[in-house]
């Protein structure tokens, strides 16, 4: 966090914990998000951020079935 902070200086960095969501949760969080807004049918990227040409649903959803 000390790195980040002198790196990305003069912005403020702090623990997604003082947003309420435990570091050790985080990733969780993001994969959650991201398979509702497949689910949703919504953009998962950010172009302006991403790069990619548009927004896009990220991911598909594929029942199983019993054989």
């Amino acid at each position: 966090m000390s790195s980040l902070s002198d790196l990305l200086s003069p912005a403020t960095v702090e623990s997604s914990a003082a947003l309420g969501i435990s570091p050790e949760w985080v990733e969780a969080a993001a994969f959650a998000w991201l398979a509702r807004q497949t689910l949703a049918g919504l953009a998962g990227n950010l172009p302006a951020v991403t790069g990619a040409k548009s927004l896009t649903v990220l991911g598909g959803i594929y029942p199983g079935y019993l054989t």
